[in-house]
């Protein structure tokens, strides 16, 4: 069951990466996201773009999902 605050990071999460990122939390806890995309090209990948990408909690999993859109501007051009 998740918290009220991990239902706020979670619905958020999911507004802002429905399409580009599936988005779930696992029974451990962790948080994670995989690309909806289609597989990332060698650039993309040496460029820093993860095809998965996990975090303790949905803050540092949005961030890391931050950063990849962030990489991906530049990466998505290669």
């Amino acid at each position: 069951m998740l918290l009220p605050l991990q239902n706020a990071g979670w619905e958020r999460m999911l507004r802002r990466y429905a399409g580009s990122w599936s988005i779930w939390r696992s029974d451990t806890g962790r948080w994670y996201a995989t690309r909806t995309t289609g597989p990332l090209s060698q650039a993309e990948l040496d460029a820093g773009l993860v095809m998965t990408a996990y975090a303790d909690d949905a803050e540092a999993l949005e961030a890391i999902l931050q950063e990849q859109e962030r990489i991906d501007g530049p990466a998505a051009a290669v």
